[in-house]
This record gives structure tokens, sequence and C-alpha cells, in this order.
């Protein structure tokens, strides 16, 4: 069994509105004079990739399957999307149309897809209230947030809040870099930096904001699965723990950094061996999980993408592929015991 923690669609809201050439809480969908499709908001313009759209959930799913032998879906809705941006009744409603989407898809197709609920989290009251009846209406127990928020790190004492709600609820939280408003981006403006760097830095800053804010020493059961293989932090974290010793300021957390890395997830997108390796070593493999970006163009770029990567590593013993394949996956989903 495969289960993919990575991967996008495009809300049905949006994509209906668009049929009819109307904008979606701003959001527009124009072609150019060769067919691509763009998303347009506020001026901005983005490169919509094929595929994203879920028209047949089943026939998606054979897709999936038979070109990456994937079993099921953790749906992210494509990270342009976050909304962050609008004004919070908006967001709000945006947030409930995508919700009802996710909930609608895994009731219908269980065995298919599972929905990571999103929120609106420039707002801490309005979001805690959508995750609960997430939880309560629609059956959803876990939850995609940007890496950042309109610019803030994840323990701004803002955004910090809603983490410590989404734990004591006892959900699960996915961490994705925002396609927009990313940490550094006035210095990305060639070569495709802009995703190159931009993507695993926010990551980066997304994973160590949630250490040093001591989130996980008051919740050391909350579950967060980072993407992009949380950026730089499992090959940079000891230049962290350097200074964790030597600064006051910089040990506002119980333990050394390193110490928490082994309590996150991570997807496998660090596209070489020798980085999987180390993110293995330092993680364990209890701790990484598949993930395809799909459709987006972030896998890894061999023929069925990253599960038969994971397969092929010589390195990787019989259990601990299925722990990346589908099992450490199950337990982040609370889907209980999978078989293979």
């Amino acid at each position: 069994m495969i289960i993919d923690m990575h991967a996008h669609f495009l809300p049905r809201a949006f994509v209906s509105a668009a049929s009819k050439g109307k904008p979606w809480y701003g959001w527009e969908l124009l072609r150019n004079a060769e067919g691509q499709e763009f998303l347009l908001v506020e001026e901005r313009g983005f490169p919509l990739p094929p595929g994203c759209e879920i028209s047949d959930p089943e026939e998606r799913h054979r897709l999936r399957k038979s070109s990456q032998g994937v079993d099921m879906e953790a749906l992210i809705v494509i990270a342009y999307m976050w909304n962050y941006h609008l004004e919070t009744k908006d967001s709000i409603a945006a947030c409930r149309e995508v919700n009802e989407e996710l909930g609608d898809l895994q009731k219908s197709y269980p065995d298919h897809y599972r929905g990571l609920a999103v929120l609106p989290m420039q707002d801490p009251v309005a979001a805690v209230k959508e995750m609960e009846r997430s939880v309560k209406d629609l059956g959803l127990k876990s939850f995609a947030i940007g890496a950042s928020i309109n610019g803030k790190n994840l323990d701004d004492p803002t955004v910090l809040p809603i983490l410590e709600q989404a734990a004591e609820a006892g959900v699960t939280l996915s961490v994705h870099p925002p396609m927009w408003a990313r940490a550094g981006e006035h210095r990305f403006p060639r070569y495709y930096f802009a995703n190159s760097f931009g993507a695993p830095l926010e990551s980066s800053l997304a994973a160590m904001s949630v250490i040093y804010s001591g989130l996980l020493d008051r919740y050391p059961e909350l579950k967060l699965f980072f993407s992009q293989a949380g950026g730089w932090v499992n090959y940079g974290v000891g230049r962290f723990t350097l200074r964790y010793y030597q600064r006051e300021d910089a040990r506002p957390m119980a333990e050394p950094p390193e110490n928490y890395l082994g309590r996150m997830y991570f997807d496998c997108l660090i596209h070489d061996p020798e980085s999987l390796k180390l993110l293995v070593s330092r993680v364990g493999a209890d701790h990484v999980v598949i993930g395809t970006d799909f459709p987006a163009g972030g896998d890894i770029p061999v023929e069925g993408g990253a599960p038969r990567w994971i397969q092929d590593q010589d390195f990787l013993t019989g259990e601990e592929k299925d722990l990346i394949l589908y099992k450490n996956a199950a337990g982040f989903l609370g889907l209980g015991d999978v078989a293979g």
C-alpha cells in the first residue's frame, strides 16, 4: 500500500465559478494564447499545473494507482489558495467550501482520500471555530496550514494559539509553504530560486519556529508534518545546537533543537539518495512519509516518482520502506492498522 501525504487539488467551488467566467473570492482563471492556464488574484498570476481538478474522484484514483501505485491521497488545497490575504469573513467562507468538499470526498471515498482541512489562520478565533466545525460536522481530523501566515512565523503570538488549540483537540497538522509572501522572495528574481530556495526555506523556518516556541514541550503528543523534507533544518541543525549552548536567548525550549526533529514527520522530497540517508538517520524511518507534490511538479524525477524511488533505495530495509510508504502516514492520519 502507498499513502501520499503531499498531493494537491483545486477547489470545486473555484472550478464551478471559473466555468461560468466568474471569480471565486477574487480568484480568476485565465488562459494564454498557447492554452496554458493561470490563476489570477490581486494582479498576481500563478501557472496552474494540469490535473489539479478532481472532477472525477474515481478517475483520479485510477490515474494515481496506475502511474505510481498510490492507494490514498491526503489532499492539500493548491498552495496558492490558503486565502490568508482575504478579509476574515471571506476567508471563513472559502475555508468552509473547501472543507465541505474534503469532507464529502473522505466520506464518499474513504479508501482513497483523506482531507487536510484549511483554516482562516489570519484570525485565531475564526480558525479555532472552523477547526471545531470541521472535526464535529465533517469528520476531518487533520489540517493543512501555511508555513507562514502573511509573513508571520508559526511562533507568532497571533498564530501559535491556533496550533495549541489543535494540540488540545488531538488533531494533526501538515505544514506547507505558501506560494506568495515568502521569506526572502525579493532575493529570488531568477532561476526559479523562488521555489528551489523559497519553499525549503519556508519549511525550515516553520519547523524551527515550532521547536523554539516550546510547543512540543507543552504538547509532546502533537503530530506535525512538514513538506520538502523540512527544508534545510535536518542538515544544518548543528549550528542551531551550537547557539543553543552558547546563547541564553537561543534556548527558550527545554532541550537542544536536534532532539525535536525525530518527533516531527517529513516527506521524502529531498531529491537525492545521500540527503535521504541523512534525513532517515536524523529523524528515523518511522518519521518519513511519501510526498509527491502531485500534480505541481515537485516529485522525484524518476518513473514512478517518490514511491518507486523509496522502493529502490538499497539502504532501507523492507520494514523501513513499509513505514515510509504507508505505515507512518496511516498513523498520522488516524487510520489504525492498515494492511500493505
